[in-house]
């Protein structure tokens, strides 16, 4: 499985997996002005317009020693990181929602951990996940950095 099939299935993976996951984007998505970059982050969840997206970033791979039992092979541990927003609103104690959001990200994502059968035979690691603030141009959003490194052999 390449890079292309990786990114694939993650996003597949969120889509089809984590309930009221919002938008999902394969990449970085980017806008001059905010309008349009709030039309590709805002999605409707019980009835109410929010900022709720994930993106998919790609970090770039590593590649280790190959097996003994199979020299001509290596591994690629190929790194991606998925940055999720969710729009603040403290009277809807978004916080709770958003923490509840990320995790259910990070469990479907271990879940899977052969990316459907297409990766080596586990992600690398676990799931790494911090959780902060930023301004989404002018709003206020919750925000998750998910990090997440897929092995496999080429």
């Amino acid at each position: 499985m390449s890079y292309a099939g990786i990114l694939a299935q993650i996003k597949t993976t969120l889509d089809n997996t984590v309930e009221n996951v919002g938008l999902t984007h394969d990449y970085m998505r980017w806008a001059i002005d905010e309008s349009a970059f709030l039309d590709l982050a805002k999605t409707a969840i019980g009835g109410v317009d929010q900022i709720r997206v994930w993106m998919i970033d790609y970090a770039g791979f590593t590649s280790e020693e190959p097996w003994i039992s199979r020299p001509t092979k290596s591994i690629r541990v190929h790194t991606f990181v998925l940055h999720g927003y969710l729009g603040l609103d403290d009277s809807a104690a978004t916080a709770k929602t958003f923490a509840a959001l990320a995790e259910a990200v990070c469990t479907a994502l271990e879940d899977d951990a052969t990316l459907n059968a297409d990766a080596l035979s586990a992600y690398r690691e676990p799931c790494q996940l911090a959780v902060d603030h930023v301004l989404f141009y002018s709003k206020l959003c919750h925000h998750a950095t998910i990090t997440l490194q897929v092995a496999e052999i080429v």
